[in-house]
């Protein structure tokens, strides 16, 4: 989503002049020079060309150029027009099948493999971190940072409702939010214990996030899109309609209906502390990780640490998931990350090579990165450096990156997040009722997405 990419290190840094900064770190002649774009700003730019220094003085031979305030519309347009940088850097996963499928950057399979100047990914990175930057098995992409999605919860309220702990299943949800919410005189939601409605709090909650509470699978082993033969999507999809039910409606999913209708109407911003969660309107929250730089600092500087004085008193845990699959799911969470390639027309790709697996690995920056911006780091060394520095509240996200059945969903050929896209689609015109019979409506963005994989794919 496009508010997963506003996050606060994109001010404009003063090092940067026309949007590009040489970072030189030796008197010596470059004899190769490199290319990166990135799209940091500030004091993100600030790391990341402090670590190319690093790279510079270790490597002589190499000269690299930093441009930062780059975005990927504006890498792609240069790559297609063939004068694109030799690195680029993508925020997020929602283009790597485009990037993998068109060769707009290359193939890094035989270089990661080399036995001499490859990386042991299973060494290097968590598991879940292979799921966002390999799409059909081209692996043309390599991770920097990670976007861990959680639940937050309001403590105080959950207290005054008789909870102690955060809910962990689908189940628990729903009987929590019965408690937590509470309605006007004239029957209006005036507090919301938990809102599962796509399109609220600016795409917080997604179909993608309803699945994974289910454990639903986007696509088989082949790479065929599964959403009309899992059958946890359809148990997804009707636990949404009887969550706003019972929840909302007495029973009555029309009535829930309205009147979620109404109280999302008039909803805050979730970029500000108006915001329903900031400001106790709603009681439990799904969202991304960079959100507690937030709620930790009521001055919207977004500064996570120390952390001790939030505008709710607040708690992270692992979003809920259905019961049956508790033991062996919970913990685990959706999560991608940024993204970052070598351009199909780089002539010094060893160099390029080069560079790129140490802006992937280097332990210093993954830390330094991560203590600035609030996103954990995508390897294990940086995720387990006792550099790393966060308050107890975060915790739960740096579980969630270590675990090994946390993931993003397969990545196929559809362009930016279209499978998505037309997943929460179906979801709006569902919790609308606009649907009728959801494992046909399933069936049918299956065929809609193989569509769109097929017609990229000539």
């Amino acid at each position: 989503m496009l508010k997963k990419r506003l996050i606060a290190i994109f001010a404009i840094s003063a090092l940067t002049v026309a949007g590009q900064v040489a970072v030189t770190a030796s008197s010596e002649a470059a004899t190769k020079t490199i290319t990166v774009a990135s799209p940091w700003h500030d004091g993100g730019l600030e790391i990341w060309n402090a670590a190319i220094a690093r790279f510079e003085k270790a490597n002589p031979g190499i000269n690299v150029i930093s441009k930062g305030n780059q975005d990927m519309a504006k890498s792609l347009a240069d790559i297609n027009a063939g004068t694109g940088p030799d690195i680029s850097v993508a925020n997020g996963p929602g283009n790597v099948g485009w990037f993998c499928a068109t060769g707009a950057w290359k193939n890094l399979n035989k270089l990661i493999n080399s036995p001499t100047t490859g990386i042991k990914i299973k060494d290097v990175f968590p598991a879940a971190v292979n799921d966002y930057t390999i799409s059909q098995g081209n692996r043309c992409a390599l991770p920097f940072t990670t976007e861990p999605i959680g639940m937050f919860y309001n403590k105080d309220l959950l207290l005054k409702a008789g909870f102690a702990k955060p809910p962990t299943t689908t189940e628990e949800l729903l009987a929590y939010s019965k408690k937590l919410t509470t309605f006007d005189a004239n029957g209006d939601i005036k507090t919301a214990g938990f809102v599962p409605w796509v399109g609220y709090n600016d795409y917080g909650f997604t179909a993608n996030d309803l699945g994974n509470m289910f454990g639903a699978k986007w696509y088989k082993a082949d790479g065929t899109p599964a959403l009309g033969s899992d059958p946890q999507w359809v148990k997804a999809f009707n636990w949404q309609r009887t969550f706003i039910a019972q929840v909302f409606g007495g029973g009555d999913f029309a009535k829930g209906k309205t009147k979620l209708l109404k109280f999302v109407a008039g909803a805050g911003s979730p970029w500000g502390l108006n915001g329903d969660f900031p400001t106790g309107r709603a009681a439990i929250w799904i969202d991304a990780v960079w959100m507690i730089g937030l709620f930790c600092d009521p001055t919207e500087n977004w500064v996570m640490m120390p952390c001790n004085k939030p505008p709710v008193n607040f708690g992270v845990a692992p979003m809920p998931v259905v019961g049956a699959l508790k033991s062996s799911l919970y913990g685990a969470a959706r999560y991608g990350g940024n993204t970052m390639g070598i351009g199909r027309d780089t002539k010094n790709v060893a160099e390029a090579w080069k560079l790129i697996k140490f802006l992937a690995t280097d332990t210093q920056l993954q830390v330094d990165f991560a203590n600035y911006a609030t996103q954990p780091p995508s390897t294990i060394a940086a995720l387990n450096s006792k550099d790393l520095v966060y308050p107890a509240v975060y915790k739960p996200f740096i579980d969630i990156v270590k675990n090994k059945r946390s993931g993003y969903h397969k990545i196929m050929f559809v362009a930016e997040h279209l499978d998505e896209d037309e997943l929460n689609n179906l979801m709006a015109a569902w919790q609308a009722g606009t649907v009728s019979n959801i494992s046909t409506a399933l069936k049918d963005a299956s065929a809609n997405i193989a569509t769109i994989i097929a017609r990229n794919s000539k």
